[in-house]
């Protein structure tokens, strides 16, 4: 299923990203660039910390924006982890994944600077999806790194690891904006989307339910202003007030932890 996501998505982001978003990075980096930097190992270094905050903004708001975490949320459908996991993604992923890279010719980073980050980028996401019977805890590289130990507490439904750990490759991002958790080792990560009802072996089940169940809630909802908040505001928020977000869960996971160890 992972494959045959994969193989589906792949056509419209092979159209948009590599042609289309091609073009464009080099118009911004010819008339909109504020800086013109030099190709040296140190501007390459200094692109590729900048590409992983703008991964870890666009990670952020994939999640906590629900029209955005309709396509983001294919990716974290698989109950396992493997390294085809990285490869599952939305038909309409070509929303989003160019935001990770157009916005950075304007700070004079060349367009052929960045394919070299972003493919190096997402080879490095591969890694992080390893099995947790190949790659364990490795306290030391989480200091720095996204390692697949802490990535598969991302994939996790657990409430107390929702919503965590956003960047891809640098680990301190997290920490600077209080979204980093390691894996506890009493809450074993359980893999896939809160959402039960949710088949994450159909095709059809992993790239429309959630679109499904956003277009009867904005049907429902008693006004425009309500409507659009369906899409802007985070999954889990309703006009009724009764919802529960995914900082609720894990808030209340939290407290009920460390009470009872």
């Amino acid at each position: 299923m992972n494959v045959v996501n994969y193989i589906t998505a792949g056509v419209p982001y092979l159209l948009i990203i590599f042609i289309i978003q091609y073009k464009i990075l080099f118009w911004v980096y010819e008339n909109l660039r504020l800086f013109t930097l030099p190709n040296q190992w140190f501007i390459l270094i200094s692109c590729y910390i900048v590409y992983d905050l703008i991964w870890w903004l666009v990670h952020y708001l994939s999640h906590n924006v629900r029209f955005f975490w309709c396509i983001h949320g294919v990716h974290h459908t698989p109950e396992e982890m493997n390294f085809s996991v990285a490869v599952r993604g939305s038909l309409f992923d070509f929303l989003i994944s160019p935001h990770i890279i157009i916005w950075l010719p304007i700070l004079g980073f060349h367009p052929f600077m960045i394919y070299i980050v972003e493919i190096t980028a997402r080879l490095y996401g591969v890694f992080t999806h390893a099995n947790d019977n190949f790659f364990k805890k490795t306290p030391f590289l989480d200091k720095i790194f996204i390692t697949p130990h802490l990535h598969r507490v991302h994939h996790s439904r657990n409430p107390l690891y929702v919503d965590t750990n956003y960047a891809n490759m640098f680990s301190f991002w997290d920490r600077l904006f209080g979204t980093y958790q390691e894996e506890i080792r009493e809450v074993k990560p359980k893999y896939g989307v809160m959402d039960r009802e949710i088949n994450s072996t159909q095709f059809k089940s992993t790239q429309f339910k959630m679109w499904i169940d956003l277009y009867k809630d904005i049907k429902n909802a008693p006004n425009w202003s309500n409507k659009f908040k369906y899409l802007i505001m985070p999954p889990g928020w309703n006009h009724m007030k009764t919802g529960k977000l995914g900082k609720d869960f894990r808030k209340e996971a939290i407290a009920k932890h460390y009470t009872n160890s």
